[in-house]
C-alpha cells in the first residue's frame, strides 16, 4: 500500500491560517524593532510602527526613552531610574534620529532634496543577512553618504556611511550608522507613554 502524504495538506493548511490571520507580519504594516549603533557606546534601542517611533538610549550614565507621535502631535521624554517624564509639542521638523530615516519604502530622491545632494544607484550589497541595494549620495561639501537598503525588510535602510576625504585626497569613513537585530512587528503598547510617572515642565527638571 502506498503511503499519503500530508505535506501538501499541511502546507495549504498554514497558507490558509496565514491568510485568515492578514499574512505574515512585514515591516511595513507591522513595525520593527532594532538596534541602531553608530559606536561602541552609542546604541540606541528602535522601535517604529507606521509614523510612531520610540528610541532607548543611555544619557549621563541614566537611561532616558523617547515617544514620538506624530498622529497626536506630542512627543514624551522619560527616565526609568526617575519615574520622571516631560511632554511637549510634536512638529515636523521633530525627529526621533536627526538625519537617519526609520520608515520604510525608501525614498532616494526625497532623501537627497532633503541635503542638496545628488544620488545614484550603485553596486548592490549585503548587510548582516540582509541583500541590500545601495545607494551614493554626494553632498554640496562633497563628502559622500553610502546607504543600504534592505529588500528583504520593504526597503528600510539598514546602514549608511558617511565619508570625509583626507590629506591625501582618498575618501575615507568619517560615521557608519548601522541598524541590526531588526525584528519585525513593534506591539501598540510601545508607543504609549507610561503612566504613574511624576509630570515635568523641562527638559532640565527630567535630567535632574
Amino acid at each position: 500500500m502506498r503511503k499519503r502524504s500530508y505535506l501538501p495538506a499541511a502546507l495549504l493548511a498554514a497558507t490558509l491560517l496565514a491568510l485568515a490571520c492578514g499574512g505574515p507580519k512585514t515591516v511595513g504594516r507591522d513595525g520593527y524593532r532594532g538596534i541602531l549603533v553608530y559606536s561602541k557606546e552609542d546604541r540606541f534601542g528602535i522601535a517604529v510602527r507606521g509614523e510612531r517611533v520610540r528610541v532607548s538610549g543611555t544619557v549621563d550614565g541614566f537611561e532616558i526613552v523617547r515617544i514620538v507621535r506624530p498622529d497626536l502631535r506630542k512627543s514624551w521624554q522619560f527616565r526609568p531610574s526617575t519615574r520622571r517624564i516631560f511632554e511637549s509639542a510634536w512638529g515636523p521638523t521633530d525627529e526621533p534620529v536627526p538625519g537617519y530615516p526609520l520608515e520604510t519604502r525608501f525614498d532616494s530622491a526625497a532623501y537627497a532634496d532633503r541635503f542638496g545632494g545628488t544620488i545614484r544607484r550603485i553596486d548592490d550589497g549585503t548587510h548582516g543577512l540582509h541583500p541590500c541595494e545601495r545607494w551614493r549620495m554626494t553632498l554640496p561639501s562633497g563628502d559622500l553618504a553610502t546607504i543600504w537598503v534592505a529588500r528583504d525588510l520593504d526597503r528600510l535602510p539598514v546602514r549608511i556611511e558617511h565619508s570625509k576625504k583626507d590629506a591625501g585626497d582618498e575618501y575615507q569613513a568619517f560615521t557608519d550608522a548601522q541598524l541590526l537585530d531588526v525584528l519585525v512587528g513593534a506591539p501598540e503598547k510601545l508607543f504609549e507613554p507610561p503612566k504613574g510617572y511624576e509630570k515635568v515642565d523641562s527638559y532640565e527638571k527630567l535630567s535632574k
